[in-house]
């Protein structure tokens, strides 16, 4: 299945709120998810793009350079710990990704809990973004999941 990347990046891009902000947060893709390396690449000096960092059961957010990547946990690219901390009250928006999400702005993640442990303390407007067949019509949400604000797929903004 081919993911049209530019599209859904070109409605991020677009986004008052996105414009807006001075820090990103975003993630290194990985298979499945919707690649985001060309996006932190053409955005990286023009905003303070961010990523996090697995440390033991948390996530750290750290600054993104495109040479400053090295394989983390999971053997996901991530910040070397040269790059700075940032504070999640720093992130102005958030792109978040998501193993399926549904009309009511849940998500569901690879099953770690990390983004669960990470998104009540970024207050901010979060972006989810998928492909189109990651989208459900129902996700039963635990109490301590936070929803996005909008989902992204293919050329269509979601707004939940």
């Amino acid at each position: 299945m081919i993911i049209r990347t530019e599209d859904i990046f070109a409605t991020i891009e677009a986004m008052p709120q996105f414009v807006a902000a001075p820090v990103v947060l975003c993630y290194w893709s990985v298979k499945d998810e919707v690649p985001t390396h060309a996006f932190l690449d053409r955005w990286f000096g023009r905003k303070k793009m961010v990523l996090p960092v697995v440390v033991g059961e948390s996530l750290l957010l750290r600054e993104y350079h495109p040479d400053g990547v090295v394989r983390g946990a999971f053997g996901i690219m991530e910040p070397s710990s040269d790059c700075p901390v940032v504070d999640p009250s720093e992130i102005a928006f958030a792109i978040i990704p998501g193993e399926a999400f549904d009309p009511s702005g849940n998500r569901k993640g690879h099953g770690k809990g990390y983004y669960d442990r990470l998104l009540p303390s970024v207050r901010c407007f979060k972006a989810g973004i998928a492909p189109a067949h990651k989208i459900v019509d129902k996700l039963d949400p635990a109490p301590w999941d936070v929803p996005v604000d909008v989902v992204v797929t293919q050329s269509r903004p979601c707004p939940f």
